[in-house]
């Protein structure tokens, strides 16, 4: 188990949010993010500090666990390649997203064309492997009650822009509703990821 894997189990254990072990500590919530996903470390008198708080030896929260219980050649967690992989399944689910909307708007529009009726069906396909792609990168989330949430945010998220792929399709709103799907995308990776979901997906 690495520091911050450690760090967020202590906090876990002892019901703070990690606005409140920010304060304690006389940091930033940024910070406390940035120790737990192994990104920075905390100096020595943070880690002295946080020992103290948890009620933990000094030597059980920095001592490496992954060194001497797993097999040398075992991988470490990659935050950032995580926060790609999250992202762009994220950027792919808007676009396809309103891809399938607009071949269905264009479908309905038009006298029945099989090209498009096709290109609607391969576009839904793909959504629905990119919706199945954002759930699977909930597994990078170690706190199950914090998944949960996440997992209810992200619906929510889903929600929304199926209600602007209707408008796009029986509103015919077009390049309107591709950019209310854009900002709404964007308000989620930039805004509702970081302060709500413990992904930071942005440096």
């Amino acid at each position: 188990m690495t520091l911050g894997e450690k760090i967020k189990e202590q906090r876990t254990a002892h019901s703070l949010s990690q606005e409140t072990l920010a304060e304690q500590m006389g940091v930033s919530r940024q910070a406390v993010t940035k120790w737990e996903a192994d990104q920075s470390t905390p100096s020595s008198e943070k880690l002295i500090a946080l020992a103290k708080l948890f009620q933990i030896p000094l030597d059980e929260l920095i001592s490496n666990d992954v060194t001497r219980s797993e097999a040398p050649q075992g991988k470490k967690p990659n935050p950032i390649l995580r926060a790609n992989l999250t992202r762009i399944a994220i950027i792919c689910h808007l676009g396809v997203g309103f891809s399938t909307a607009q071949h269905y708007y264009n479908y309905r529009v038009h006298e029945p064309d099989p090209g498009i009726f096709i290109a609607f069906v391969l576009s839904l396909v793909i959504l629905f492997l990119c919706s199945i792609w954002m759930a699977f990168n909930h597994r990078f989330e170690a706190d199950i009650q914090q998944r949960k949430k996440n997992t209810q945010i992200e619906l929510l998220y889903c929600l929304v822009q199926l209600g602007i792929a209707f408008l796009v399709i029986y509103a015919g709103i077009g390049l309107v509703g591709a950019l209310l799907m854009l900002i709404v995308g964007m308000v989620y990776i930039l805004v509702i990821n970081p302060k709500y979901m413990n992904r930071k997906l942005t440096k």
